[in-house]
């Protein structure tokens, strides 16, 4: 793939995974007919025509390394560098990616980095959590929100429901027999005078 190719390609691909029309209506395989026909209709005439599974394989390459700097961006920007600009931060996380076995030679994917790295697709999910939950701790703090003890599960409660249910009908049989044998105590020592 060509950088051209590249731009096009993930040009398409954030365009049709971001539209809010046919989005949610679509399969995987309509979502990539679609980027495929896109690609085909859009690219230079010069260009070889590339198959779904062609654009699926690069459109994954592409994602894994936009993942790797990423995560090698927040491991850098978690060590609170004093002064860094983003591009001492991006530096120094393309440093970090290149001791990965598989990255020696480097990001190579400069060219679509600035399309790419804002993608909802590749946003920290769990840093969205994490603010969420702290947020959550800090409206129960300010509140004094007093949790309740958690309620039994389903499984705990049938458990209890049954062994409570043989409890009862242990004492009802030995209720029975206690009386049962009183009954032939009683019958014994009549008996007996």
């Amino acid at each position: 793939y060509s950088l051209n190719e590249d731009k096009l390609l993930c040009q398409i691909y954030v365009d049709i995974s971001q539209d809010p029309i046919t989005d949610i209506c679509q399969s995987y395989d309509q979502f990539w007919v679609r980027i495929e026909q896109s690609y085909n209709n859009l690219k230079e005439e010069s260009r070889i025509y590339r198959n779904k599974k062609s654009l699926q394989c690069r459109i994954a390459l592409i994602e894994k390394a936009i993942r790797k700097l990423s995560g090698c961006i927040r491991q850098i920007e978690n060590l609170h560098p004093s002064g860094a600009s983003d591009i001492d931060i991006i530096n120094q996380a393309k440093m970090l990616l290149i001791q990965e076995p598989t990255y020696k030679k480097g990001f190579k994917f400069d060219h679509i980095w600035n399309l790419m790295k804002d993608f909802e697709k590749f946003k920290d999910i769990d840093i969205e959590k994490k603010k969420f939950e702290a947020k959550a701790l800090l409206c129960n703090h300010r509140s004094h929100y007093t949790s309740s003890k958690r309620p039994i599960g389903v499984k705990k409660s049938k458990l209890k429901r049954s062994k409570d249910e043989g409890l009862s009908l242990a004492m009802k049989l030995f209720e029975i027999e206690n009386n049962r044998l009183g009954k032939m105590l009683s019958e014994s020592t009549t008996s007996k005078q």
